[in-house]
């Protein structure tokens, strides 16, 4: 089987996928499926259960805030970096 590549989700980079990863699960529970380590996986769930409707802007705050403070700031990439803005800005819409 060829290697794949795909950029990961959080950050951009470039990495290798597991193809041996169960196909029959959510790629969104498979890091090595959409994000290029463990470490980004802690950013990217309360990023796309937010962006889905999963998590209220609250909560995917505190767990965005948790990965951040756990693994350090990082460059989001440009695909998510609004979905991060509106999900860390202080002003609540309700």
């Amino acid at each position: 089987m060829a290697e794949q590549y795909r950029d990961c989700l959080v950050c951009g980079k470039s990495f290798k996928v597991c193809n041996i990863c169960q196909k029959d699960i959510d790629e969104m529970f498979q890091w090595r499926r959409i994000v290029c380590c463990p470490e980004h996986f802690s950013y990217h769930m309360p990023i796309i259960q937010y962006s889905r409707g999963k998590l209220d802007k609250d909560t995917a705050c505190n767990e965005l805030k948790s990965a951040i403070n756990t693994y350090g700031n990082i460059e989001f990439c440009d695909n998510v970096k609004g979905i991060v803005n509106e999900i860390l800005s202080e002003n609540n819409v309700q």
